[in-house]
């Protein structure tokens, strides 16, 4: 371990600066803003894979049949490989139309009714709740994407 220091004039080692062998390393590519829509889809989208990771075990134990909980995996595969479209204006949309998938497994497993119903209704919050966010940043004259207090 190093020893870390007060001084400010001290630079870090991943700094910008040449490091000690005269080169320049490379500068950290800034990490882009994300708005209150889609921070909060992201984390519904989360929440809903952590539950449907439980729902395809629990579906397998139950019916010990390969096709149920590979439609629980193949959705909560469609949620992580849609998460980056959410940076989209139209993200929502695709948002939307994994809820109704979600849903549907309730054709599989009519207990995961009342799990996507809960899922459903958290979606439901956080959409309602960052338009919310966004449109008083709007207001405020601030950027809808920026982080709070900017």
């Amino acid at each position: 371990m190093t020893a870390q220091t007060n001084d400010p004039g001290a630079t870090e080692p991943n700094a910008s600066g040449p490091d000690a062998s005269g080169t320049p390393a490379r500068a950290r590519k800034p990490r882009p803003k994300r708005g209150a829509m889609e921070a909060l889809l992201r984390i519904t989208h989360t929440l809903e894979v952590a539950g449907l990771a439980f729902g395809t075990l629990a579906v397998w134990g139950v019916s010990r049949d390969w096709p149920q909980p590979l439609a629980f995996a193949v959705v909560a595969a469609l949620l992580l490989a849609t998460m980056p479209l959410l940076a989209r204006t139209w993200g929502w949309i695709v948002s939307l139309a994994m809820q109704v998938a979600l849903a549907a497994l309730t054709l599989i497993e009519p207990v995961w009714g009342v799990v996507a119903l809960v899922f459903i209704v958290l979606w439901i919050y956080c959409f309602v709740k960052a338009r919310g966010i966004e449109r008083n940043r709007r207001a405020a004259g601030l950027d809808p994407r920026g982080a709070p207090g900017e």
